[in-house]
């Protein structure tokens, strides 16, 4: 299947290169200047001075008194009334749809040739009429046959090079864009295996400690134990059902958020106040699931833990034009300690640029009075 679509996409480009391509843009700075209708009038007659005025210089050579300025005038009459006859031969077997069934090298080297031979008789008598020399003599000219046949090869060559160069640049281009579009599917592949990875794995000294602390507290503090176990088990329910799902809301990552900060509460006791603020009309708002998690961890374990007396971690959320800006902000011993290693905010970095490319974005900044505030902008 892909071998068939490769084939199309490869006819469509070369259909697409013959339809749009001028003799022209063998110059390279003809090439700036986009297809139209326009532009090809323009460009035709620029290509007619330069076809006349090379066969006005090779005159010149054979015979000295070619060199006359009227003898000029003649012969770009000869290629101006020319080069507009194949211009319209060639703009009617597009419009008639003959141009679109002819496939291949040797067709396509035909075509050009019969459709550039038949414009240089039409465009020669057509000027010979003009000049009341008689057609049936040019005819049969040994010199009018010898040129029309030079004119005929050398615009048929010119077209020929051109578009079979343009139509493997082309065929490069779309290879290179397939294989660019393979690369970022392999590459969101494996943002996607490696966020699987995480939503199966639950960090097991978090898991250990709780169920730890939880033990701990049973006879000494039952309602603190009962608390933490629950807050254990909200935490546990949301981020297993992640693990079935490529997408979640803002409005279940709050709730996973809020069940860890509450889990992380009763461990840390005063150490650590947190709020999440998520807003009604950005509840819904569809992101990867895990992304906040791991911010929120960086936040504790870089912020907050090395502080003597702890601080507070504030997770929020706004609509920003078509962005949905999300900070995840603390209060520890600030941006420079809170940065060092960076694992998983380059983790992170990486899996933003994996899913949204350039439109997705995240950024670190200071916090005021103190500590670290990590924002992420995801497109709305």
């Amino acid at each position: 299947m892909s071998t068939l679509q490769d084939k199309a996409g490869s006819c469509a480009s070369s259909e697409a290169v013959r339809e749009d391509f001028h003799p022209m843009e063998i110059i390279p700075f003809f090439r700036r200047f986009p297809p139209g209708p326009v532009r090809n009038v323009v460009y035709t007659f620029l290509f007619n001075i330069l076809i006349g005025t090379a066969f006005w210089v090779v005159a010149m050579m054979d015979n000295p008194a070619s060199r006359d300025f009227v003898v000029w005038l003649i012969y770009l009459l000869f290629s101006s009334v020319i080069g507009y006859t194949i211009h319209i031969l060639f703009g009617l077997g597009n419009m008639s749809g003959l141009e679109d069934r002819v496939r291949g090298p040797w067709m396509t080297t035909a075509y050009y040739t019969l459709v550039s031979l038949s414009g240089v008789t039409l465009g020669s008598l057509g000027v010979s009429a003009m000049m009341h020399v008689g057609p049936p003599r040019m005819v049969v000219s040994a010199q009018w046959l010898a040129t029309s046949a030079a004119v005929s090869l050398l615009i048929s060559a010119i077209l020929s090079i051109i578009f079979f160069g343009r139509a493997r640049a082309a065929q490069a281009e779309a290879a290179l864009q397939g294989e660019r579009l393979r690369t970022e599917r392999i590459e969101r592949e494996a943002a996607l295996a490696n966020l699987r990875a995480l939503q199966a794995q639950i960090e097991p000294h978090f898991l250990f400690n709780t169920l730890a602390n939880v033990t701990s507290l049973i006879d000494p503090d039952p309602a603190t134990a009962k608390r933490m176990l629950e807050s254990f088990i909200r935490f546990l329910r949301v981020s297993l059902a992640s693990t079935r799902t490529q997408e979640t809301t803002l409005g279940r990552e709050r709730e996973l958020i809020a069940s860890y900060l509450d889990v992380l509460q009763v461990r840390m006791r005063r150490r650590l106040r947190y709020r999440v603020d998520v807003p009604p009309d950005v509840e819904s708002f569809a992101m990867p699931p895990m992304l906040l998690q791991p911010v929120v961890e960086n936040a504790i374990a870089h912020g907050l833990e090395p502080k003597v007396e702890g601080g507070e971690v504030s997770v929020s959320a706004r609509r920003d034009g078509d962005h949905v800006v999300i900070d995840v902000a603390d209060t520890g011993v600030g941006f420079g300690a809170a940065t060092r290693g960076g694992v998983g905010l380059t983790n992170l970095r990486q899996r933003l640029d994996a899913l949204y490319g350039a439109r997705a974005r995240l950024e670190i900044l200071e916090n005021t009075p103190c500590g670290t505030r990590v924002r992420v902008k995801l497109p709305a």
